[in-house]
Order: structure tokens, then C-alpha cells, then sequence
């Protein structure tokens, strides 16, 4: 999965269009993507495509709720409780403690259906961001955090440039990666800017996130090509672990004048989709 598109749900009739779209996830919003004064319908509109939320071949569906700690959320998760199904995913909006999301995780466990539900939670605040470390590693079906970074950039004053976010972006990826979660990067908000779309999702790629949430159909597939590895990164691991062959048991060596050893080798194996440990073949 490396691209999810965001679908406010009181536009549900795009819902075909954004599963064609070529995401690997479609995030139907209840949250920031619907005026307040078309919640209600939101809601209503969800309760219609609850046969369709789940189990789909081309891409997994998610579904963003508001924050727990509003009464917005709260209506929305009584929503959620009703439908026939849970979706693949639950994307909590402005996470700050593992409080938030050990309360979504009781109230999911309450659902007759008892699928299992993937959670992300979405660190928004510098209170968030503070407690990534002890949100990443909460008792809870979590499995992907991601950086809200319009939200988060509100409260500090910030701008929403690469360079004054690299420490957050850093923050919330090393808790991911510590507890074993995936990263996603924050929307590109101007869908008319492809190519400031491609060196953001370039560069959230470089860092090690592992996708990108989009708004536009039209993003999705930058985003996908962005975090693809190159032909000719792939052509450089292939090299990597077919020299690997040859020196087994013998610690690092030499691969075209450069050192190669454990960490470089993990880095080829990432590349080529395998874990470590793998053999590659």
C-alpha cells in the first residue's frame, strides 16, 4: 500500500471513481472533509455502502472518524457500530495519548461482526508528537501511524515546508519503525502541483515512510510511482545480495570499490520486498 485517498463520505457517489482510482486504501472522511452542517448526512450516506467497506480485490477501504473527544466522534462511532461491517481500517484524527486509542479499541470489540480492524492513528498536535513513542507501543490492533502535518502546523505557527517539518516527520517515524508500524505521510494540499507533490513524496519516501495520503484521484498515481523503487535501485540490489552469495560467513566485503555489510545488505532486502533474514533467490 503505498497511496490512500481521502473520500469526505458525504460524497459517497465517487466512491466507484475512488476505487478505481489505483489507491491501495480509500479513506471514507467523517471528519475535516465534511462541513458540519452535512455530518448527519455523511453518517447516513456511510450506513449505505456498508456492504461494500470491506473484502474489496483492487484496494482495502478505511473509514476517518473524528477525534473520540468530540461529539462529533462519538457520533460517528456509534455509526460505525451499527453498519453490518467494520471496514479494513480506522483512522483515529488527532491521537495525543494511548488513552485515545485504547478507548476506539474497546468500543470496536463491542461490534457483533468481531472482524479485525487495522487502526491508525494520526499524530496532528505537538502533544501527539510527544507521545509518539508511548502511542506506537500501546496495547491496541494499531498499524500505522501518520502525520497530520496542516493540523500540527495550525498550532506551532509553522510553515508546512519540507524543512521545518523534518523533525516531527523524524519523531513519528522512529516510534513507527521502534514498534514495528508503518509511517504515512501527511496530504499535499495543492492537487494542481504534481511535481511539488513528487518531491514531497520523494523525499517522505528517502526518510523511510512507507506511503502517502492523497486528495485527489489525480494524486494517487504520483504517490505510487514516488514510493515504487527505481529500476535502477532494484537493478543495485539485485547486485548487492548476488555478491552476498559468494561471501557468506566471511562479514563485510567490497562491491564496486564500495563496503558492503549487515545494515546495506537489510537496505537491499527492503528493496526487494523481502524481510530480514529472507534468502534471496
Amino acid at each position: 500500500m503505498k497511496s490512500l485517498l481521502f473520500l469526505p463520505a458525504d460524497k459517497a457517489h465517487l466512491f466507484a471513481k475512488a476505487i478505481a482510482s489505483e489507491a491501495g486504501c480509500v479513506v471514507l472522511d467523517l471528519e475535516d472533509g465534511v462541513a458540519e452542517t452535512r455530518k448527519i448526512e455523511a453518517r447516513n450516506l456511510l450506513a449505505g455502502l456498508e456492504d461494500s467497506i470491506r473484502d474489496h480485490e483492487n484496494c482495502e477501504i478505511g473509514i476517518r472518524i473524528s477525534s473520540l473527544g468530540t461529539p462529533s466522534g462519538l457520533k460517528d462511532m456509534l455509526r460505525l457500530l451499527e453498519l453490518n461491517h467494520l471496514p479494513d481500517w480506522i483512522f483515529l484524527p488527532k491521537c495525543e495519548s494511548p488513552r485515545d486509542l485504547e478507548q476506539l479499541a474497546h468500543l470496536l470489540q463491542t461490534h457483533p461482526s468481531k472482524e479485525p480492524v487495522k487502526i491508525c492513528a494520526l499524530l496532528e498536535t505537538p502533544a501527539g508528537l510527544s507521545n509518539a513513542e508511548a502511542i506506537a507501543s500501546t496495547y491496541a490492533p494499531l498499524h500505522a501511524l501518520a502525520f497530520g502535518y496542516a493540523d500540527y502546523t495550525a498550532e506551532t505557527g509553522g510553515t508546512m515546508g519540507w524543512n521545518s517539518l523534518v523533525w516531527p516527520r523524524g519523531q513519528l517515524l522512529n516510534a513507527a519503525v521502534q514498534n514495528h508500524l508503518w509511517a504515512i505521510d501527511g496530504v499535499f494540499l495543492d492537487f494542481n502541483d504534481p511535481e511539488g507533490l513528487e518531491d514531497e513524496s520523494h523525499s517522505a519516501r528517502d526518510m523511510g515512510y512507507n506511503a502517502k495520503f492523497a486528495i485527489h484521484p489525480s494524486q494517487v498515481s504520483v504517490i505510487n510511482t514516488c514510493f515504487e523503487p527505481s529500476e535502477e535501485e532494484i537493478q543495485w540490489a539485485m547486485h548487492i545480495l548476488e555478491k552476498q552469495k559468494d561471501m557468506v560467513g566471511k562479514g563485510s566485503f567490497v562491491v564496486d570499490g564500495k563496503m558492503v555489510d549487515a545494515p546495506i545488505i537489510l537496505r537491499a532486502q527492503r528493496l526487494l520486498g523481502l524481510h530480514k533474514g529472507d534468502t534471496y533467490t
